[in-house]
């Protein structure tokens, strides 16, 4: 996985986590082809004839390949959102064919910016990390890949292709655990491993939960229901149960099942005692999970007595597979297989008759979706992978309960209310790093017979811490000879023995203490770079925050400035309202006082008009009165 897939997947995981918009599967590819078509109109790029243009442009953005189908639901949604809020033109055709005008999407520009130099610091940390660890190596892969792992196991269980990242990751799994308590690191590294789960929407079409889901679980899986395999291990398996209870699946195991429990508390509880070198190098083991939880032989004891009830309380039934059935499991290639792999034939034996009953119940027929599948064979150790048969790919009868829980989460709205993103990434995580370690191991039979010899000839020479520091090495494949060094047990050469397993303890000292101090120049200088990324993003977030202050008292002001105006004008016209009725009554109270006064001046002006006609009087005293008359009416 390149670099601009990883910054994808840490804007699906961004998108998924932030966006309080987001209701189906595919809303959260909705901002990642906005920001496509805004490039492609900033590109000159108007119009096309078919989709394949968009596809092909978001792949280049994104590296991740859209389905026809998918892209169109995707830009159905934009185009929709574009006509409701006036944000542009984008206009879909039903023929397939587009066009783009004055589109503009920015709201991801900084995000992405941040996103990229996260990604290249998270990735130049990781080359720091391999160069200075124990487990140098001179072509180290990208931390990238290994957290893409798993969205290739869920892809052959929902697109049909096969598993080929096969590398055993061991330095990528130690980087993983190293950074487990740098939150900043972590937090990043769970990021990028939920958006590799959340591509999967783009190949898998979720549908409506079938009720009628058989799940039959193998012994791992009850193991850690019983909290006696890693902490985390026991959190996926119990999610898992309580989901599937909700979602009405039938849940059994069985009866060999139970039986294979038994003989291997009972085995481990005979040699609780004598272990020392196996719960160091496994960490999976049932005696890592004793150690922790300060559990006696008489606890696993008593685990095994109460074992039938205790499943029972889990709501898991007992089957049975029937006799006809056994027989044909023992005479095929299964069989034979699995005797081959497994260290008893008790294990090869359960391991047949599950795999058989998951055949029957699916009436022998192979099936090629997933969501056709009606009965699982739960694990929580490595999964098998799938069955070819004439060019076809069809679905295993095993899964693992981690990849189950991813698809329900997945595919289930309900699921997917109930587990956050954030804990289904700490699962998945958690779960990918133990099996990958796991897978890097060498058998237990040969930890147990190397053990087996340092206690016999090397207990009185070699301390406790230095028998740590040999299993540290064997963990990290820094000591892979361990039958050469049984060889010298055997032939008695004891003091050649002892040398060898000081020189492998010393060297692992020598390594620790390189290490610590390499690592910690690492972890300091990867802070300061990730606080100045941090330093810069803050003084871009506090420019962009001013200029929206900025903008935004400027509308204000702009606002305040048109509101005065209209405050100004609206008193104007009240004032000119006001002014107007006043001249108005002033100028009807003048006429009306005029006229009455006129008829009291003409009835006083009367008898001088009559001496007028008469000649008595002159005009000036007839006007004079008039003034006189006029002013006392008043």
């Amino acid at each position: 996985m390149n670099t601009k897939k990883a910054i994808t997947y840490s804007l699906l995981a961004h998108v998924r986590n932030t966006e309080s918009l987001i209701k189906g599967p595919l809303d959260i590819f909705v901002p990642l082809i906005k920001r496509a078509l805004s490039k492609m109109n900033n590109d000159k790029i108007f119009g096309g004839k078919d989709l394949t243009e968009i596809n092909n442009y978001a792949k280049n953005l994104y590296d991740i390949d859209f389905p026809i189908p998918v892209l169109r639901n995707i830009l159905e949604t934009i185009a929709l959102d574009v006509n409701e809020n006036k944000k542009g033109g984008f206009i879909l055709h039903d023929d397939n064919s587009f066009a783009i005008a004055n589109y503009t999407f920015t709201e991801f520009d900084e995000n992405v910016r941040k996103r990229k130099q996260e990604v290249e610091k998270l990735e130049q940390l990781f080359q720091d990390f391999c160069g200075k660890s124990e487990l140098a190596v001179e072509d180290s892969s990208s931390i990238f890949s290994f957290l893409e792992k798993n969205k290739l196991s869920l892809a052959k269980y929902l697109s049909h292709t096969e598993e080929l990242n096969g590398q055993d990751y061991l330095i990528e799994v130690k980087f993983v655990n190293y950074f487990r308590n740098i939150p900043h690191v972590y937090e990043l590294l769970k990021s990028l491993y939920l958006g590799s789960i959340l591509a999967e929407y783009i190949e898998f079409k979720p549908v409506d939960t079938h009720i009628n889901v058989e799940l039959l679980f193998d012994t791992n899986f009850i193991i850690s229901l019983l909290d006696l395999n890693t902490p985390e291990s026991t959190h996926t398996c119990r999610t898992l149960l309580d989901i599937t209870k909700q979602l009405g699946y039938k849940l059994t195991i069985l009866e060999e099942t139970i039986e294979e429990i038994k003989f291997l508390l009972k085995k481990k509880a005979d040699g609780l005692n004598k272990s020392f070198l196996v719960k160091q190098v496994y960490i999976e083991d049932i005696y890592n999970a004793c150690e922790r939880r300060n559990l006696t032989k008489a606890d696993l004891e008593k685990i095994i007595d109460n074992l039938d009830s205790q499943i029972s309380d889990y709501g898991i039934n007992k089957v049975f597979l029937d006799k006809k059935t056994k027989e044909a499991a023992l005479l095929s290639p299964d069989y034979a297989s699995y005797k081959q792999k497994r260290q008893t034939d008790i294990s090869a034996k359960h391991d047949t008759f599950a795999l058989y009953y998951v055949k029957k119940k699916r009436n022998y027929k192979n099936i090629t979706d997933f969501t056709d599948v009606t009965c699982w064979f739960v694990n929580n150790a490595i999964s098998r992978g799938f069955k070819q048969q004439y060019d076809k790919v069809y679905q295993p009868e095993i899964i693992k309960a981690d990849d189950l829980l991813s698809i329900l989460w997945l595919s289930n709205p309900q699921v997917n209310t109930q587990v956050s993103g954030d804990e289904m990434a700490d699962i998945g995580l958690s779960s990918l790093v133990s099996l990958t370690f796991t897978k890097s191991l060498p058998q237990t039979a040969i930890i147990k017979e190397f053990e087996d010899n340092i206690q016999k000839y090397a207990e009185d020479e070699i301390k406790t811490q230095d028998v740590i520091r040999i299993a540290t090495r064997i963990a990290d494949k820094q000591l892979t000879d361990i039958d050469e060094l049984n060889k010298l047990a055997y032939n008695d050469d004891k003091e050649e023995f002892v040398k060898r397993l000081e020189e492998e303890a010393k060297k692992q000292k020598q390594i620790e203490k390189q290490s610590a101090e390499s690592l910690s120049k690492i972890v300091e200088k990867f802070k300061r770079e990730m606080e100045k990324v941090e330093a810069t993003q803050q003084r871009r977030d506090a420019d962009k925050q001013f200029l929206q202050d900025v903008s935004k008292e400027k509308e204000n002001v702009q606002s305040e400035l048109e509101k005065t105006k209209q405050d100004l004008i609206k008193n104007k016209i009240d004032n000119w309202k006001k002014d107007s009725r006043l001249i108005f009554i002033y100028w009807i109270c003048w006429i009306w006082c005029y006229l009455f006064s006129s008829r009291r001046i003409y009835s006083k002006l009367s008898p001088f008009i009559v001496k007028k006609r008469l000649g008595d009087v002159n005009c000036r005293y007839i006007l004079s009165a008039m003034v006189v008359s006029f002013k006392n009416d008043l």
